[in-house]
């Protein structure tokens, strides 16, 4: 249900934005369908039960008008302030997040690097070149983590700005995971992009690339940064309702809203009302 919530509440946003669609349209469906699921599952997670956010509603968007969104998005992350989970939409929306924390380091979790300078070509702003714009910027250190579908282009920038790089197209370890975080500073932003795990798992997403983490993997690694990095705000993005069979990848989704909202709670500093 959607209510007014207090500044220290965890808050769930929704951002059904879908302006720079390369492939599988419905991510903007997103949102709706968490709001659908919530109230019927257990709210387990694996630290044992989570409240359920607050919901704070979605954003206002114009569609077809990425800038115009990323500045209300922004707005609205501003006003509301951390902490805060933004259910995506496309990936593109994490550059609105991160302008409105501006933190210091960025763990991304992604199949993809979202590094282009352009794409398609000529299109400077879309879901495949917003870090990029983002390390301009906001002169962000970023942390990769499981990326396996990557331009050379791409991984030759990363690797000469000085950001940490775990391939996903081998299996990683926890230490290699750990090893990443460590080098973390500041306040830290952690965005997950869905389509990090394996279609033939999660095929829910809108640019599903071959291989990739089970949900297991993918939920250790996700605990693992959230507790190594306390981020004060995170996103789950790219998930798409149509090309759910059955809703099987929506549970999984509220299960990792779920375990974000439990360590976000913990790491927020509560206030007496």
């Amino acid at each position: 249900m959607i209510r007014a919530c207090r500044s220290d509440e965890v808050k769930i946003v929704g951002v059904p934005m879908e302006d720079t669609l390369s492939f599988k349209p419905g991510t903007r469906f997103a949102p709706a369908k968490v709001r659908q699921i919530l109230p019927y599952l257990e709210y387990n997670t694996v630290f044992g039960n989570a409240e359920s956010p607050c919901d704070a509603g979605d954003a206002e968007l114009l569609r077809g008008a990425p800038s115009e969104n990323l500045a209300g998005v922004e707005r609205l992350l501003k006003s509301l302030g951390p902490p805060w989970i933004m259910i995506g939409g496309e990936h593109t929306a994490t550059l609105a997040a991160l302008r409105a924390l501006r933190p210091k380091t960025y763990v991304h979790i992604d199949a993809h690097m979202d590094t282009r300078d352009e794409w398609p070509p000529g299109q400077k702003l879309s879901h495949a070149t917003f870090a990029r714009r983002a390390a301009e910027e906001l002169d962000l250190y970023i942390i990769y983590i499981a990326v396996r579908a990557f331009d050379d282009e791409e991984l030759r920038y990363a690797r000469s700005s000085g950001f940490y790089v775990v391939e996903g197209n081998r299996k990683i370890s926890r230490s290699q995971v750990l090893d990443a975080l460590s080098t973390s500073s500041g306040t830290v932003y952690v965005s997950l992009d869905l389509d990090v795990m394996d279609p033939a798992e999660f095929p829910a997403v809108g640019t599903p690339e071959a291989g990739g983490l089970t949900f297991r993997e993918l939920e250790g690694i996700y605990v693992d940064v959230l507790l190594a990095t306390r981020p004060p705000a995170v996103d789950i993005m790219e998930y798409s309702p149509i090309n759910d069979h059955a809703d099987i990848g929506g549970a999984k989704v509220v299960r990792l809203m779920l375990t974000a909202a439990r360590i976000l709670s913990a790491v927020t500093p509560r206030r007496s009302v």
